[in-house]
Order: structure tokens, then sequence, then C-alpha cells
């Protein structure tokens, strides 16, 4: 297992995911350079580089990208605070998806 961070997800929240998944790997978008990619781009780097599971805002993604490898958690709400709340209901749905699988996680601050 291999956790990608979409560029909307702050890399500020990759060590706590990190953390709350024992140790698996969680690593940004940013960090990789591909914020100028689009969707099927992403999917298919961050599918080329091992990853399992991509992190999002973008609650599209899965819809736009029905054939995707990788499974798509996509949180409501890209605000700190909320992201930071809603950490293990993320780490939650990253254990329990599939491949091809796409989980909306809700987050509770508004």
């Amino acid at each position: 297992m291999k956790v990608l961070l979409d560029v909307g997800i702050s890399p500020r929240l990759r060590v706590p995911l990190q953390q709350l998944l024992d140790g698996v790997p969680v690593e940004s978008a940013v960090f990789h350079q591909w914020r100028a990619l689009r969707d099927a781009e992403l999917l298919e780097q961050a599918a080329n580089q091992g990853f399992t599971t991509v992190v999002t805002t973008d609650k599209r993604m899965a819809s736009e990208q029905p054939h995707s490898s990788i499974a798509i958690v996509a949180v409501d709400d890209n605000r700190i605070g909320a992201l930071t709340s809603a950490l293990p209901a993320i780490a939650k749905a990253i254990l329990s998806s599939r491949a091809g699988e796409h989980v909306v996680v809700a987050t509770t601050v508004r």
C-alpha cells in the first residue's frame, strides 16, 4: 500500500496520516511536481510509481476516470481544519478501499 495526496490536500497532512496508517508510505503530488497533470495523467503516474490510493478533494475524479486501477478517496472539504479533523475517517477509508473503488469522506467542520 502506498498513498498519494493530490494537490488539493495539504502536504502538511502527510506525516499525521502516515502515523494513522501505521507507517504506510504517504507522499504528496506537490513533492513529485505533478501539479500540472490532468486527472488521467496523475492517476497513470501514480499507478506507475506504485501508489494504490489517491486522496483528493476532487469528488468528480472517480466518475471522470472510471477505469482507474487506483482507489480514490475524495474528501468534501479542502480547508486544513476540516481535513485535520477528518484524518481518522480518511485513514479508515484508505484501509478499507480496493483498487478502482471510489469513497467519499464527509468532513464535519463547516
